[in-house]
């Protein structure tokens, strides 16, 4: 295993828990984790990880995230919080068990928070629920092992809104009276050449991908974190592999990867993927 931190191996995947997977490379080696792990509450065939119990699952994996990643490293948690089984004294309540495992990796392992963003889904997958609107969202909660981060900004910019541009062609910008200090003083706003600036919100679809696993993730998806925050031949980890989607998206833009999952016929499926793309 320790071969692709020492030389050009694309790829490495092994059929073993991610938490122990990481603890076993050498410490400080990857710059990247992204990974979508079992969902609280949701019934798949890797468990019910549920709310009551849902931190102590994810310790042991943002140890290993602690141990291996780079002090310039960054961690990307794909995750939605199911809703708590309504009972005859209580409807079916939002769990709030994301919010807490965010601040379980700032305040417990020291990592600081870049932003969390939402994943609008545009087909959200209808679940009859009547104690509150549908369930649209995902959220990725992204965090820095450095307090002091440095991101590839330019690289996940965004076309300009065309009313944009038209603002900015012929608008100056003046100080405001009212006494927020947005614009400090007069000024007239170039379009940058590569684009908008990236929002903190992700709006596509479900993967339309069908497969063994239960829940392919879309490309776009890790490709936004991978080229925001490594460069090439930059080792990206998924400590919850499934299917592959993380290690597509690495390979396909020129970065090294290593992929863990529990069973051994998602290992199969993605490492016949990722030899395809290669």
């Amino acid at each position: 295993m320790n071969d692709i931190i020492a030389s050009s191996t694309k790829f490495y995947t092994s059929c073993q828990d991610g938490a122990a997977g990481m603890m076993a490379l050498p410490p400080k080696s990857v710059k990247l984790i992204y990974g979508s792990p079992p969902y609280p509450n949701a019934d798949r065939n890797y468990g019910v990880w549920k709310s009551k119990d849902y931190l102590e699952h994810m310790k042991p994996f943002l140890a290993g995230a602690r141990h291996v990643l780079q002090d310039d490293g960054f961690i990307v948690i794909n995750v939605k919080a199911n809703r708590d089984k309504a009972t005859t004294k209580h409807s079916s309540k939002r769990s709030l068990i994301v919010e807490k495992l965010a601040i379980l990796m700032e305040e417990e392992f020291e990592l600081s928070c870049v932003d969390i963003e939402i994943w609008v889904k545009g087909n959200p997958v209808p679940t009859g629920l009547r104690c509150a609107c549908q369930d649209a969202y995902e959220q990725n909660l992204w965090f820095s092992v450095a307090p002091k981060w440095k991101i590839n900004l330019d690289a996940i910019r965004r076309p300009y809104e065309s009313h944009s541009l038209e603002t900015y062609q012929g608008y100056e910008y003046k100080p405001r009276t009212n006494g927020l200090s947005y614009v400090r003083k007069q000024k007239v706003i170039e379009p940058n050449p590569l684009g908008a600036l990236p929002l903190n919100v992700i709006t596509g679809g479900v993967s339309s991908k069908k497969g063994i696993h239960q829940a392919v993730q879309p490309v776009y998806l890790p490709e936004k974190y991978i080229k925001a925050t490594t460069q090439e031949s930059d080792i990206v980890l998924d400590p919850w592999m499934g299917s592959g989607t993380t290690g597509i998206a690495a390979l396909s833009l020129g970065r090294r990867f290593i992929g863990f999952d529990i069973f051994q016929e998602y290992v199969d499926v993605a490492t016949r993927s990722f030899n395809q793309l290669l």
